[in-house]
């Protein structure tokens, strides 16, 4: 009896005493110039941090680290200007969190691969210098900048933005879904997608440098998309809009489906060029300016269309009983049919029906 009782005993401590030893390390780079994660003398203690026995709080406040291999700790912390680099033939190393990366200064990613969660807080940069993957459910949180090059950044999850996504021809890529928070810009050139997700967008996007396409399969807008003067905005998908599209001269924001403009909506058309293969004014919404509109229109019962400058609509237009047309200040030239039951008031505006006119039962308002 006694002799099975030490056994016991001794059974049930074994796994104890391995659980007290283990412990986690906060490891410091102590590096200088360019370095290897891998060499023990570049870290304090003096252990290169890989999650085992022991795990590894990971800081790193300055330096050029390099990465010939995989390494799994449980965070990682990085301050000042930091450049995490693949060498040695492994251009893209995997770092492996079971909690965070979270950048404090300007990191500069040059190829690893993140298995965790990225947050880059206010005030903070991350500067992708060649492709960047985020995986795992955590996604990618920014508070502060990041900026994309003629690079790819993509998450298995979603992209979440509450500052500013600047892009130069560089691809924005997520599983997920991307979300631009009501403090969050995403500007610049290049593509956000891919075909299979959700843009929401309740901030700022907005086109410069060039065409900024959005490939999504589907897109809510209750923020601002705008595009500047020699840029363009290229939506996969349609969208009830139901916030602010702002379109500036020599530009376009071009639809491949539908577009409505929803109670509340605003359009602002200023002297660019609103595409769609339909585009519904409902009652509410507000539309207004000039410049070009290729689709076919329909302003419903009830709404109200305002084009203050010579505007070209080249489609379709329907006016039905109870919808409005004002023209000021301008020649508004219809390329296709026109159909006209509502109202149509010109206020020093006037209209030429290159298409044809069906409009036997309109009310005309001519005001000098």
């Amino acid at each position: 009896m006694f002799r099975k009782e030490v056994i016991l005993v001794a059974i049930t401590l074994v796994p104890c005493a391995n659980i007290l030893s283990a412990a986690q390390i906060d490891s410091t780079w102590v590096g200088s110039g360019r370095n290897l994660w891998k060499t023990p003398t570049n870290w304090n203690p003096t252990i290169v941090p890989e999650n085992g026995m022991n795990t590894f709080a990971v800081t790193i406040k300055q330096g050029v680290v390099g990465l010939t291999t995989d390494h799994s700790i449980n965070s990682l912390d990085t301050y000042g200007t930091v450049k995490l680099k693949g060498v040695g033939g492994i251009e893209q190393p995997d770092i492996t969190l079971t909690n965070n990366l979270t950048n404090h200064g300007f990191l500069k990613m040059v190829g690893p691969e993140i298995f965790g969660r990225v947050v880059n807080l206010c005030d903070a940069t991350i500067m992708v210098s060649y492709e960047f993957n985020v995986f795992g459910p955590g996604g990618l949180h920014n508070f502060g900048t990041v900026v994309l090059g003629r690079e790819q950044m993509w998450t298995e999850y979603d992209i979440e933005n509450s500052n500013l996504i600047e892009m130069y021809n560089g691809m924005c890529d997520a599983q997920g879904n991307i979300i631009n928070n009501a403090t969050g810009t995403i500007r610049g050139s290049g593509f956000v997608g891919p075909e299979s997700i959700l843009i929401d967008n309740a901030g700022l996007i907005q086109s410069i440098y060039g065409t900024l396409s959005l490939l999504a399969r589907s897109m809510s807008n209750t923020g601002c998309m705008r595009s500047s003067p020699g840029a363009s905005i290229a939506v996969k998908a349609g969208l009830n809009n139901q916030g602010i599209i702002e379109i500036n001269s020599n530009s376009a924001i071009n639809f491949d489906s539908n577009f409505t403009n929803d109670p509340n909506g605003i359009v602002r058309l200023l002297g660019g060029t609103l595409a769609a293969r339909n585009i519904t004014q409902k009652t509410d919404a507000d539309f207004t300016g000039f410049g070009g509109i290729t689709g076919n229109v329909k302003i419903d019962p009830g709404a109200i269309v305002r084009l203050t400058g010579p505007t070209h609509i080249v489609g379709d237009v329907n006016i039905p009983a109870g919808a409005t047309l004002e023209i000021s200040d301008g020649q508004l030239l219809i390329t296709g049919q026109t159909t006209c039951e509502g109202t149509v008031h010109l206020k020093g505006g006037s209209i030429v029906f290159q298409g044809g006119c069906d409009c036997d039962s309109w009310n005309v308002i001519n005001e000098p």
